[in-house]
């Protein structure tokens, strides 16, 4: 891709730039396509071929941020021609957009809270409406408590025939030894 860029040229402290189309991908000091004008902004003069400046726009080339300006400085339309705007934000500035992020934060918290509170509202509700008595959990939960109860008294049944056995086997060893 093509672009209309500035090449920087003269001394130190002393810039005069060449108003060149270049490839966008190579640096900014490597060979140009074709120069186009010249720009010194210590005395802001400016000469510029305009007609070949919208030849090569028109074939595609981008300007650059700072050509841009200059060209709706020399009144040059072209389709291609934007110009950004980069403005300074102040500390002021700054310091309300965090405030306002803040904010914002804050209030998008206080909505997921207030979601889960609702939610966990909801699931307790549905809770509740479900320990209302089921007759056949009810029937379950009563069959289950026999069954225990059932187990529980056979094991007592077979521990008193155990012992008993126990005593009757201890008697008869005693009767055996005397």
């Amino acid at each position: 891709m093509l672009v209309i860029r500035l090449t920087r040229t003269g001394k130190k402290h002393q810039p005069n730039y060449r108003i060149v189309v270049a490839d966008s991908r190579k640096a900014v000091s490597s060979p140009y396509v074709e120069m186009i004008g010249h720009y010194d902004p210590r005395t802001k003069a400016l000469v510029l071929n305009k007609e070949k400046a919208v030849d090569w726009m028109n074939k595609g080339a981008q300007p650059s941020n700072t050509v841009a300006k200059l060209f709706v400085q020399e009144k040059i339309e072209h389709k291609s021609i934007k110009v950004k705007i980069y403005r300074k934000i102040s500390k002021k500035e700054l310091e309300r957009q965090k405030a306002e992020a803040e904010v914002e934060k804050a209030r998008e918290q206080a909505e997921k809270e207030a979601a889960k509170e609702a939610f966990e509202a909801q699931v307790e509700a549905e809770k509740a409406e479900n320990e209302t008595v089921d007759p056949l959990l009810a029937a379950a939960d009563e069959a289950i408590a026999e069954i225990k109860e059932e187990a529980a008294e056979a094991a007592e049944e077979k521990s008193e025939i155990s012992e008993e056995k126990v005593a009757e086997e201890t008697e008869k060893t005693e009767e055996n030894a005397a």
